[in-house]
């Protein structure tokens, strides 16, 4: 894998220039039914691995509701109003009830108290905007995971608070799975045998030319990389302590603009999509929580280069 790392992120990083003009994923030939190739869809949302997934929903029995970021009545009153469309609030104001209802319906989700069916969570406060699901595997929480990244720095409590939620999930979720598999689990290993996979099915994807079977390869190739992408995020949540050579960040990166490249009918781009890209934002986000990342970073100049070319090739 390391071998051909340098070539990809040539790639990644001159890449940066073309990523303007009009993309493929803009243009559906005429006839043809979007997302549709033969009769094949290409999926972009790939189930987790049957085998990571619990048998039971997960509960979590430790929920830290002592830090729990408390709604003034000013703020109840407000969104009482606003249902009935009286008073004006800013757009800071609705993300931030948005954030007390995914950590209202989030803490439902994995609450101890389940009924004896395992299927069901204690009833949350009426009127939530986000939607209370079974967890049996962290993807199931994939709406709060996609939101944290966005979440503004005005609003860190709350980002701060659901980050805190997102890890003890994601430790209680660790913790069952080593159970079920009968040896330590650690997403750091799952990230990296996707990457890796994923990055040797991609090598060989030239030499196929039969068109049903590139779609083939091409959706196994999306699925290791969409599946390292979740279990790296993972497990810096989980704050799990990486090996400080473990190149995971530079893996992420590289496995996130090839995903960027595949158009909506299956086909491979010479030039990934912006649209599909992550932001400079978000990627910081990663870098920010990756310790290895950071560490590194402030003892090596040839890695900040590195990393700072690999920023430049996201859209501002």
């Amino acid at each position: 894998m390391a071998a051909g790392q340098g070539d990809g992120w040539a790639m990644v990083a001159l890449a940066a220039s073309s990523m303007s003009g009009d993309s493929a994923q803009d243009r559906a030939p005429m006839g043809g039914q979007r997302g549709v190739v033969t009769g094949k869809y290409f999926n972009f949302k790939p189930l987790p691995p049957p085998a990571d997934v619990l048998g039971n929903p997960l509960v979590v029995p430790n929920l830290p509701t002592h830090k729990l970021p408390k709604e003034n009545w000013r703020s109840r009153l407000k969104r009482v109003l606003a249902r009935f469309n009286i008073g004006a609030r800013s757009a800071e104001t609705s993300l931030r009830w948005k954030l007390y209802d995914t950590i209202q319906a989030t803490m439902a989700s994995v609450s101890p108290a389940v009924t004896l069916l395992a299927e069901r969570r204690a009833p949350a406060k009426r009127g939530l905007s986000v939607p209370i699901v079974m967890v049996r595997h962290p993807y199931h929480l994939r709406h709060v995971f996609e939101m944290l990244p966005r979440i503004p720095d005005t609003l860190g409590p709350e980002r701060r608070f659901l980050e805190l939620l997102l890890s003890r999930i994601l430790k209680r979720y660790g913790e069952q799975m080593a159970m079920m598999k009968g040896s330590a689990f650690s997403f750091e290993h799952e990230a990296r045998e996707y990457f890796v996979n994923g990055y040797r099915m991609e090598k060989q994807l030239k030499k196929i030319t039969s068109p049903d079977e590139r779609f083939a390869a091409l959706q196994a190739i999306f699925n290791h990389y969409f599946h390292g992408r979740n279990y790296y995020y993972y497990a810096l949540l989980r704050r799990e302590k990486l090996a400080s050579d473990n190149k995971l960040f530079m893996y992420f990166s590289r496995a996130v603009y090839f995903m960027a490249r595949v158009d909506w009918n299956g086909e491979l781009l010479e030039k990934p999509s912006p649209r599909s890209l992550p932001t400079r934002d978000d990627m910081v986000f990663f870098v920010q929580r990756d310790k290895s990342v950071l560490t590194r970073y402030r003892s090596d100049q040839d890695f900040q280069r590195q990393i700072k070319s690999v920023l430049e090739a996201f859209p501002a």
